[in-house]
């Protein structure tokens, strides 16, 4: 007698087909929401470094590193800290008696002084933010950049404060720890080093210099002319007349400009529209793309998750290091 074979019916295949795909289905977003828990605390893990390099420079200099004195010369905070984030090497690639580039806007494109180019291009895993997938080397960038010419961009952003009245301008000084020639200390913060942001993150520009606005605000800076405004409507304002759009936000950690390693608490974290400058100065907000909010390290160098839907109030007072206003739960 013949021995009957058993297989698969064809609808047997397509049920257990089904079956996978279902799990599939169930699993992926799981796995998803793991590998994003470990991308923000890996985030996390940077700010605890840049903020223990802070702390450290502090104990050396008693005061945090300043800004520069003028946009050519405005090395950034981060890339002062580096002796005490243990990137001594990359520290000794940048001449800090020169200053960053020379030549740009009337004087021609913008070229990065010899001295510090290597260390202009070099990428600084300390300073990226794992979530964010944008490529960060910048070949557009302010000043009329000359052709060939690189940096690596930054998430980790410095607070100049809150943004209100004329404190988005940091050729003065700020409400905030930073600004072109600031010195300030801890001293300085007299609502507490508990109740003021040292660090937050944003994302980095598309890339694209004088392009259309794009279709994520994250991507581009609004920028309007020479037009002053204080406490505006930052929405508004984007949705208005506009110049041009900037895709080189975050593109350089060595420099301090605006555009490149700051932010102030002038609009909640991931607001919906894109940030504005006026000039090369403007409300630069925190941006991720962790879910709900964005990573800070505060003055006492403890790292929070801030989520979203913050007070607006109770942000802008966590910018400003001395306004006297006391900080509701967050």
């Amino acid at each position: 007698m013949r021995k009957r074979r058993t297989a698969f019916t064809l609808i047997e295949l397509l049920v257990v087909i089904a079956i996978i795909g279902i799990l599939v289905a169930l699993l992926l977003p799981a796995v998803q929401a793991a590998r994003e828990a470990a991308r923000r605390t890996e985030c996390a893990n940077n700010f605890k470094q840049a903020g223990l390099a802070l702390h450290n420079y502090h104990s050396v200099f008693r005061c945090l590193p300043g800004i520069g004195s003028s946009s050519p010369t405005a090395y950034s905070v981060l890339a002062q800290s580096l002796p005490f984030a243990e990137q001594v090497s990359l520290r000794d690639l940048i001449d800090f008696s020169q200053p960053i580039y020379s030549g740009g806007g009337h004087a021609g494109p913008a070229s990065i002084v010899s001295a510090n180019r290597e260390a202009a291009r070099t990428r600084v895993d300390m300073f990226r933010c794992p979530s964010d997938g944008q490529q960060d080397l910048f070949s557009a960038f302010d000043c009329n950049g000359a052709g060939g010419e690189a940096y690596r961009g930054s998430n980790l952003v410095v607070s100049t404060g809150s943004g209100r009245n004329s404190t988005w301008d940091l050729r003065q000084r700020t409400d905030g720890l930073f600004y072109f020639s600031s010195a300030s200390g801890f001293r300085d913060v007299l609502d507490g080093t508990s109740n003021a942001v040292l660090l937050s993150e944003t994302l980095l520009g598309n890339g694209v210099s004088s392009g259309p606005r794009p279709p994520k605000p994250h991507e581009a800076v609004a920028w309007i002319g020479h037009a002053m405004h204080t406490n505006p409507d930052v929405a508004a304002l984007s949705n208005g007349p506009v110049h041009a759009w900037h895709g080189y936000r975050g593109y350089a950690w060595i420099s301090g400009k605006s555009y490149s390693t700051t932010f102030s608490t002038y609009d909640p974290p991931n607001p919906a529209h894109p940030d504005v400058c006026q000039l090369a100065y403007g409300w630069f907000a925190a941006r991720s793309f962790h879910p709900g909010g964005v990573n800070v390290c505060l003055v006492d160098g403890s790292v929070r998750f801030v989520t979203n839907d913050i007070q607006r109030t109770t942000w802008n007072n966590l910018g400003s290091i001395a306004d006297g206003e006391v900080i509701g739960n967050y």
